[in-house]
């Protein structure tokens, strides 16, 4: 697919619409089975199994960069760590920049730092998490990683 070009004539500014890129995503996440994701408006969700998430989250930018000129914007990419297997948000941050030193092939999400939570966050102002993000209570992407 391509990204369509429209110029607003009652503007000098440039609006661009987006056709979604689901050949390219499809194939980078046939690629990676213990993926799953979804792709809404502008926004692409992966849920997966830690290592293989950010190995489909790497090839996802170098291939809609390749295929389409997009670039995915690292630094929004916020990280939920669902579950009682890790402790808490430091524990997750320790864990994502053990993971991101490891690999060389992850040094393109280094500058992943909206935030990394082990409680829950918000998906178009809908809480997904745990009791307290479902709650009134706060939902917000934890520690700045």
């Amino acid at each position: 697919m391509r990204v369509a070009k429209a110029v607003n004539r009652a503007t000098p500014s440039k609006r661009y619409v987006l056709q979604l890129p689901l050949p390219s995503l499809g194939r980078v996440f046939a690629r990676h089975a213990a993926c799953t994701g979804a792709a809404i408006c502008d926004d692409v969700f992966i849920v997966a199994p830690f290592a293989e998430g950010l190995a489909l989250a790497a090839e996802l930018k170098q291939v809609l960069k390749q295929d389409l000129g997009l670039d995915l914007d690292v630094p929004k990419f916020n990280r939920l760590f669902p579950g009682d297997r890790i402790n808490d948000d430091d524990h997750a941050l320790a864990l994502f920049q053990n993971a991101l030193q490891a690999n060389p092939q992850l040094a393109c999400l280094s500058g992943m730092d909206a935030g990394i939570s082990t409680t829950g966050l918000r998906v178009a102002g809908v809480p997904i998490g745990n009791d307290v993000c479902a709650g009134e209570g706060s939902c917000s992407p934890g520690r700045r990683g």
